[in-house]
């Protein structure tokens, strides 16, 4: 096994790290993983994924989208850090394009998005707009309906509505780089500029899951966890498949027990990843 850490830059100037890990005799699909809200690379479907990949000969990148974590610091006082704080959900598609690019660099032509819960909505999106030719598929894992509702639930509705609020009320005052916190489920709070708020997480952002697959014609594999975020129902996953350009190139699989981290089920879901993948191939 070959693995190396990497850096990509976008055309935008931000820096991308992640892991690439190529497997000996390498299949001919590759699969960039992306993570989720607040996390990274190594966190998530990155810390579990790549092994079982490399296990069946399928090479993979995992990389940091520009919303990783909440921010960090940069590698130079050049270049500028966005965090899951000052994401804006559009500017994905130049995250995707730059991986799409790397891996092409590296001499893979057939690649599959595979998207870990916020990933998901900047994936599709990103594919929908591009329709990148070298896209063979998309993995969703735990897909939310749309990140706006899936907010809603993570910080409470109580909550979401207070920092709605204040989040409008900055940006009436061109104060939209300020930061609101909001306190809801679990054990870190969720901090984002009004400006991020407003356009990743408000009523009618453009990350929505349901409305984004439309545009989406390649093959998909949607799973979920039956103890997953409520949001991520069972009827969600049939709606997305409906949706999909082609509903029969799309299938979908729950795991008994499984949350939306899959902990515990992590060689289950690598399982029907890969007995997907080598459908695929």
């Amino acid at each position: 096994m070959k693995n190396e850490l990497i850096s990509v830059e976008t055309e935008d100037g931000i820096i991308l790290h992640g892991a690439l890990y190529e497997a000996p005799a390498a299949k001919e699909i590759a699969v960039i993983i992306q993570h989720g809200a607040a996390m990274n690379f190594y966190t998530g479907m990155g810390r579990f994924l790549p092994a079982i990949l490399l296990g069946r000969g399928y090479s993979c990148l995992s990389a940091n989208n520009r919303g990783h974590d909440f921010g960090t610091a940069p590698d130079n006082d050049k270049k500028p850090v966005i965090g899951l704080m000052r994401d804006t959900f559009k500017d994905c598609i130049k995250d995707v394009r730059a991986l799409i690019a790397f891996m092409k660099g590296r001499g893979y032509r057939s690649l599959v998005l595979l998207g870990h819960s916020q990933a998901i909505p900047k994936i599709v999106y990103a594919q929908s707009q591009a329709q990148f030719p070298e896209v063979v598929g998309l993995i969703l894992v735990s897909p939310p309906p749309s990140v706006t509702q899936m907010m809603r639930y993570l910080a409470t509705e109580d909550f979401y509505e207070r920092g709605l609020f204040k989040a409008r009320e900055l940006s009436e005052l061109g104060m939209g780089d300020q930061l609101i916190v909001l306190k809801g489920r679990g054990t870190m709070p969720w901090i984002f500029t009004a400006r991020t708020f407003i356009d990743f997480y408000g009523p009618g952002t453009p990350a929505d899951t349901e409305e984004l697959v439309r545009q989406v014609y390649c093959p998909m594999l949607l799973t979920r966890g039956s103890r997953d975020f409520p949001p991520v129902t069972r009827e969600l996953l049939q709606r997305i498949k409906n949706n999909s350009a082609h509903p029969d190139k799309t299938k979908v699989v729950e795991i008994n027990g499984a949350d939306h981290f899959y902990v515990e089920h992590e060689d289950e879901l690598g399982e029907i990843v890969l007995d997907w993948l080598d459908q695929m191939a």
